[in-house]
């Protein structure tokens, strides 16, 4: 199960890898509405949360994963070292996404909170 974080600062959820690998339109739908269960519209999600194909462009999952988030209003952290992403264009529109306010890449788990709770 995805897990609640409380912090003094706000609460965020916390994807598990446990629970399953994020694939598919439907798996990021679950995320959501936990997260509408849970009262709350931040979620992290870690790189071990992601299928492989969230990384290749071509395939439309980032952008189906992402489209879901922004159209219900979640803000999200993924967290990942983009240098271990060998995709030259993915490193592009992640940089491009950091621009924004809804989703954001970020080197680890405490940058991630930081940007989730601002």
């Amino acid at each position: 199960m995805s897990l609640i974080v409380q912090t003094p600062r706000g609460s965020y959820v916390k994807s598990d890898p446990a629970d399953g690998i994020i694939r598919v339109q439907q798996d990021i739908l679950d995320l959501i509405g936990f997260c509408g269960e849970s009262d709350s519209n931040r979620v992290l999600i870690s790189e071990g949360s992601l299928h492989p194909s969230f990384f290749d462009l071509s395939t439309g999952t980032a952008g189906e994963i992402t489209l879901k988030l922004s159209t219900y209003r979640v803000k999200t952290a993924i967290v990942i070292d983009l240098t271990n992403v060998p995709s030259e264009r993915f490193q592009e529109w992640a940089s491009e996404c950091n621009r924004g306010q809804d989703i954001h890449f970020c080197k680890n788990e405490s940058d991630a909170e930081a940007w989730l709770l601002y």
